[in-house]
């Protein structure tokens, strides 16, 4: 939107509604430590929590990364390199980590049913069963 006041034009934007995807100012507070800086040298950064509301978008929606509303997260390609970024730096870890934590802390976490490790295979050399049809229970008669 863009209004004159006293011959100039200020420019700012109108404040867009969250979605159930986007992180809450608590939720921005407690995850900001957790990324890293921004370089004193080279190209500015996109906003660190428009990115990350992007990339919670598109986990939470399944759509591609290109079908990211770039007025609202900026680009799908800077999204999508974050994200990869990211996961290779241990980020998504900590921040796993850092929910995990808030969660137990509020006393939400129930642990009761959880498995460390479970492994599921397949016996090689196991016996079929076959069960029993018409014609076989004929012939068993």
């Amino acid at each position: 939107m863009i209004e004159l006041i006293n011959g100039s034009v200020i420019m700012f934007k109108k404040r867009q509604g969250l979605l159930p995807s986007d992180l809450s100012h608590k939720e921005w507070e407690l995850l900001r430590p957790l990324l890293p800086k921004k370089a004193a040298t080279g190209r500015p950064r996109s906003d660190d929590r428009a990115i990350l509301n992007g990339i919670l978008y598109v986990l939470s929606t399944c759509c591609r990364w290109e079908d990211i509303p770039p007025e609202r997260y900026g680009s799908g390609k800077t999204c999508w390199y974050r994200f990869t970024k990211w996961g290779k730096s241990g980020v998504w870890n900590a921040i796993a980590g850092v929910l995990l934590l808030e969660l137990n802390r509020r006393r939400k976490l129930n642990l009761t049913n959880t498995y460390l490790d479970a492994s599921v295979r397949q016996n090689k050399r196991g016996v079929a069963i076959r069960l029993a049809t018409r014609a076989t229970r004929r012939k068993m008669a």
